[in-house]
């Protein structure tokens, strides 16, 4: 039986989080999520990718953001 939950309480589908809206303090869109980024030691997410600029995925630049953040 197919495990279908993207999200619980603690846990959240890397799928959910890819293409999430990311805004600045201005409430202005920044960009979104492109990728997480996983520490194969420990299992965690260590940071998310922010993908911003560009036009139709062509001449993106990125950045790095701690998960926590």
């Amino acid at each position: 039986m197919a495990y279908e939950e993207r999200e619980t309480g603690n846990l959240i589908g890397s799928d959910k989080v890819e293409g999430t809206a990311v805004y600045g303090p201005d409430s202005q869109r920044i960009g979104s999520i492109e990728r997480v980024m996983i520490d194969k030691m420990s299992g965690k997410v260590a940071y998310a990718v922010l993908g911003f600029g560009g036009f139709l995925g062509m001449g993106d630049d990125h950045y790095p953001l701690p998960w926590q953040a």
